[in-house]
């Protein structure tokens, strides 16, 4: 018997190359296939209002600096102080070929999986080594529960993961002697900076990268100081531009409430973002590949993902209250965390070699690993709280009320404070509090307000108005839906 021979170097190439593929595929259909939900599941608020913006920038101005919004009651211009709405306006350039539809939104953030995880594939890969990288990319692509959603929502996030991956490659080529890398680092962190500045904490993993190549001699070249300088001169520029924006109109999603609080630096703090670490972002089986990940790196000389880990604890203090409010604020230690996590598998791989174990029996190990990330992320997704529910009753209060309004007609929802239902009727009007002043409702319809929507426990604020203004329009369980009736 002729004894078996082992496989040739160029046929474990091009099983990897499957395998890659194979996971960018798995990971993109997984991501795609609810691209056709209505914007009415998890964080349905944040998705309605860069929906809304990417709309407008399609119908209104196309133009980056001016983002505007649809609560903005009778004002003509509904410009917004907020970073730069990347995400919208690259949906609203794509739209004026295809034209405007919310699944184009989802469309673009599912497309940006493919990339980022190819990315994250290379930089791994020229860290840790081809099997951990394809591990890696594997836990990218199906083993991150909240990633796995996000990447499919009308939101920022998956292009800021796409940026963040961008970053990180870029530098590594720098380093490797690819000097126009450098442009594409810069670029990169510039954009990041002006969606989301506290993603500029990116460049802790950065500066880590040229400690390792270039020992000290990484901390005082001109490439550090030159680039965090341009992005906090973008960001500032771009912020006061902003600012003048929320003088002329008033409108504002906040920036700077989000920020530090050193109030919510308690005990319970640390507990919520364990449990989302643990139960959302990562996973427990992730989590602890990445543990092992850092104790393998740290003893190679590798630090620049433990000083990006450093990053992320410094970012959670710097954002507390934007980290406490949201889960997908944490999602910012994802392309670290992958790498310790690859890192971990690959120790585990050496250290079995080690052993003597056999190349099938580590390829079951490996197996075994990364079945238990997609599952644990599996059942993580399809619990009761499941993000990719739909609220059937904003649903129906779109469908049904819909073709009861006249093309002008604003709508004013009184105790409801998410966009989303305003974005799915394509109409303009008000978001109110619970505890608006009576005088304040008097005055919206005042003013026009031809429909008001109020939650059912939000019924007794309507007290504040003539009874004999309201023609019931529509009524189920969660919503009332009044005509007002102008004298």
């Amino acid at each position: 018997m002729m004894p078996s021979q082992p496989p040739s170097p160029d046929l474990g190439r091009a099983l990897g190359r499957v395998a890659l593929i194979a996971a960018l595929l798995l990971g993109f259909l997984v991501r795609a296939s609810t691209f056709q939900s209505p914007l009415f599941d998890f964080h349905s608020w944040r998705q309605a209002d860069t929906a809304t913006i990417a709309r407008n920038f399609a119908r209104e101005r196309f133009d980056p600096r001016y983002p505007q919004i649809d609560a903005r009651g009778t004002s003509t211009a509904g410009y917004v102080e907020t970073g730069l709405e990347l995400e919208a306006w690259v949906v609203a350039a794509l739209s004026r070929v295809t034209g405007f539809t919310p699944v184009l939104g989802r469309l673009v953030s599912t497309l940006s999986f493919p990339a980022a995880g190819l990315l994250l594939f290379l930089f791994i890969r020229d860290r840790h080594g081809r099997e951990a990288a394809l591990a890696g990319v594997w836990i990218y692509a199906l083993g991150l529960p909240l990633t796995i959603y996000v990447d499919r929502a009308f939101l920022n996030e998956s292009l800021l993961a796409l940026l963040t991956i961008v970053t990180l490659r870029a530098a590594q080529q720098y380093l490797s002697g690819r000097r126009n890398a450098l442009i594409v680092l810069l670029l990169a962190t510039t954009l990041l900076g002006l969606v989301k500045p506290p993603y500029l904490i990116v460049w802790t993993t950065v500066a880590a990268l040229f400690v390792e190549k270039r020992a000290r001699r990484g901390l005082i070249g001109w490439e550090l100081p030159v680039g965090i300088g341009l992005n906090l001169v973008a960001v500032m520029l771009w912020f006061t531009h902003a600012h003048t924006l929320f003088l002329h109109t008033g409108f504002s999603f906040g920036t700077t409430d989000k920020l530090f609080d050193a109030t919510l630096l308690t005990a319970d703090y640390a507990h919520v973002l364990g449990d989302r670490l643990t139960r959302d972002v990562l996973g427990p089986v992730v989590l602890a590949l990445a543990g092992l990940g850092l104790w393998s790196a740290i003893r190679q000389g590798k630090r620049a993902e433990a000083a990006g880990l450093a990053g992320f604890a410094l970012y959670l203090v710097i954002v507390t209250g934007g980290n406490l409010a949201h889960n997908y604020y944490q999602l910012q230690i994802v392309p670290v965390a992958v790498s310790l996590a690859a890192a971990g598998v690959g120790a585990l791989l050496d250290r079995t070699a080690s052993r003597g174990w056999s190349a099938q029996r580590r390829l079951y190990l490996t197996a075994v690993l990364l079945s238990l990330t997609t599952l644990t992320a599996f059942v993580r997704s399809v619990n009761f709280h499941s993000w990719y529910s739909v609220d059937q009753a904003r649903v129906r209060v779109c469908t049904d009320l819909g073709p009861q309004l006249g093309n002008r007609d604003l709508v004013a929802f009184i105790g409801y404070k998410s966009p989303d239902i305003l974005f799915c009727l394509d109409h303009r009007g008000w978001l109110l509090d619970e505890d608006t002043p009576p005088e304040d409702l008097r005055r919206v319809v005042a003013e026009g307000a031809a429909v008001i929507v109020v939650p059912r426990q939000f019924e007794d604020r309507l007290a504040a108005l003539d009874p004999q203004s309201l023609r019931p329009l529509l009524s189920i369980p969660a919503f009332l839906v009044f005509r007002v009736v102008h004298p």
